[in-house]
């Protein structure tokens, strides 16, 4: 294929492309926004085989055609593949080994139209006379796709569509405000996995539900909510309840405070599983109760399957003592229950709202890959057994008070690849407790007040997990009656200045082995050997901002013990004889899993 001049092409709207949404895979100096500033004088260059340069359209939108100029155009030739994807990670060439003509001027590359796409990528294989790509300018055009289904632009006209839904429907809303005297709902509406019911605004975040106006989902299924804001005030923004496949993703919600309780997305209902909540953007909340709260069926059971991820928590508080939580999954009335429920990807920032971030109160879930950054307060498995915390990241700024890590109670808990910098507060603690369900964690019976206690600790497992210039380092036990039993903290590293690295308040049975703990006291267990806990430098190195491994650490191939589940380390890198703390050493400098950032969450996130 070789470029010409002419644009005949089925579709010809140019897309309007800020600087900032042009990356490359290098650069030479000259940036890749160059490409997008109309100035054929200007250019984005970079040297070698495959290197890239992307285009971010905002939305997902038909692309027909791209215009392309070259530096030095007329004297040599270049060639590239032209390349399109919908979510950033997963790419389509549309056309391959694309050879441009001899000329200096715009020249158009037509292709078979590409219905839906948001990035357009180019990827160079140099020119005619060397492996250089230099792009001088760079238009992509097509046309925003047609969106099938109900336009309403009232509310009135919202709770008719709502009536009427069925499998396949889209309401897509207008942009303004939708308010009423109670919730707008959906009610006995069961969409298909390929046709669901979909409600969405036709602009992302322009439709804005409000005043005493909610969104109730009830006994529904494969429902999609995307891209509403939730401004309303004393109702529960969304409520999922009884329901089973529903997507709620890339809407806002920032309810207005009333000085009361309010949680602003609630799951419940019987036969609710399946959910999936990502790519939301939640607060700032000041308001007591949850912003997510997950609280059963009313027979003692959980949702199960659902999957949290991608989300922005942000700006909560202020402080309380209790109940404030950023997420709570389940209460102790259904912790006995099996969630199944996934927690990953998030972000959670200045999250201050009282001691538990995320309350866990449920059984066998899992929280992961999320990023904890500048909160006050923890990951609590409060009640419930089974539950598994690996990958998250912590990080404090050694100011704040109460900044913290992870916090559990109940049977079979797993604790393993975190990092954690900078926190004031306890890092991982097994903590003593009042109530003793025993070794099997199902009593006969257990009483309400039973299920509110914080029930004894049985086989916890602390593994590779990393702390460092914190002010605690790994703690088991606490003043309450009930010690941990059977549990075992193994290849961790513990480097902090100040306080025990490794606090143990009485006597337990807790397996130490192949930890590091250097910087403080190591240990206030003077019975504890260095098989146990050795106090040595880890030799830790700055890479992207964190404490990891550097090339001399004694704790490469130091691990002991059997560990099954320790597959990989804190950066989703596969470890091999593995190294103790959370990091797997590495001479790379980009992972696939890292601290996130805003960019990376919520509703404008890929």
């Amino acid at each position: 294929m070789y470029g010409d001049n002419s644009a005949s092409a089925s579709v010809n709207t140019k897309f309007s492309i800020a600087g900032a949404s042009v990356t490359a895979s290098a650069d030479d100096g000259n940036v890749p926004a160059n490409t997008v500033d109309g100035n054929l004088t200007t250019r984005w260059s970079a040297s070698g085989n495959g290197q890239w340069i992307k285009y971010d359209l905002g939305t997902n939108v038909r692309v027909g055609y791209i215009k392309m100029a070259f530096v030095s155009g007329d004297t040599r030739t270049s060639t590239f593949d032209i390349q399109t994807s919908t979510d950033n990670v997963n790419f389509t060439t549309v056309q391959s080994n694309v050879t441009s003509s001899l000329n200096t001027s715009l020249q158009t590359f037509d292709f078979t139209d590409v219905a839906s796409a948001r990035y357009v990528r180019i990827v160079g294989h140099g020119n005619s006379a060397n492996l250089w790509n230099s792009y001088t300018e760079v238009e992509i055009y097509g046309d925003a796709p047609v969106v099938p289904g109900v336009s309403v632009s009232t509310s009135a006209q919202l709770a008719t569509a709502l009536s009427n839904a069925s499998a396949g429907t889209t309401i897509v809303l207008a942009n303004g405000t939708y308010s009423q005297t109670g919730p707008f709902v959906l009610s006995n509406k069961n969409g298909t996995a390929s046709n669901p019911i979909t409600i969405k605004a036709a602009n992302l975040g322009q439709a804005i539900i409000s005043g005493g106006a909610s969104l109730q989902i009830q006994n529904s299924s494969n429902v999609v909510i995307e891209g509403l804001k939730f401004t309303n005030s004393g109702n529960t923004g969304l409520l999922l309840d009884g329901s089973n496949n529903i997507r709620v993703t890339r809407n806002r919600f920032a309810l207005q405070a009333t000085g009361s309780t309010l949680i602003w997305l609630q799951v419940s209902g019987v036969n609710s599983h399946h959910n999936r909540i990502d790519h939301n953007d939640f607060g700032p909340k000041s308001d007591t109760d949850p912003l997510i709260a997950y609280q059963g069926d009313g027979n003692g059971n959980i949702s199960q399957y659902d999957v949290i991820e991608y989300n922005y928590f942000h700006d909560v508080g202020p402080w309380v003592a209790n109940g404030k939580e950023t997420i709570r999954l389940g209460l102790s009335g259904i912790s006995l229950s099996n969630g199944y429920n996934t927690i990953q990807y998030n972000l959670f920032e200045n999250c201050d709202g009282e001691p538990e971030i995320v309350s866990v109160k449920s059984s066998n879930n899992t929280v992961r890959y999320n990023t904890f950054k500048t909160s006050k307060g923890g990951l609590t498995s409060r009640h419930g057994h089974n539950n598994s915390f690996y990958g998250n990241y912590f990080l404090g700024d050694g100011v704040e008070s109460e900044q913290a890590g992870i916090r559990i109670y109940g049977n079979d808990h797993k604790i393993y690849n975190n990092y954690m910098e900078n926190l004031t507060a306890n890092a991982i603690i097994l903590d003593n407790a009042d109530y003793d369900g025993g070794t099997g964690g199902y009593p006969s019976n257990p009483s309400a007040d039973d299920l509110r206690e914080q029930w004894k600790i049985y086989r916890a497992q602390v593994v590779n997990n990393t702390i460092v210039n914190s002010t605690t380092g790994i703690i088991v036990g606490s003043g309450k009656p009930l010690a941990p039993q059977d549990s075992r903290v193994a290849n961790n590293i513990v480097k902090n200045s100040t306080g025990t690295l490794y606090y143990e308040v009485g006597t337990t049975n807790t397996v130490f082995e192949g930890n590091i703990g250097s910087g403080s006291t190591v240990s206030n267990n003077a019975s504890r050997t260095t098989a146990q806990i050795w106090s040595t430098n880890p030799l830790l190195t700055t890479v992207n901002g964190l404490q990891k491994l550097s090339s001399t650490s004694p704790a490469i191939n130091a691990a002991v013990g059997s560990y099954a589940y320790v597959t990989e380390d804190m950066d989703g890198e596969a470890r091999s004889t593995n190294d103790v703390g959370a990091d797997e050493r590495s001479s790379s400098t980009s992972f696939g899993k890292h601290p996130l950032v805003a960019t990376e969450v919520g509703p404008n996130a890929p």
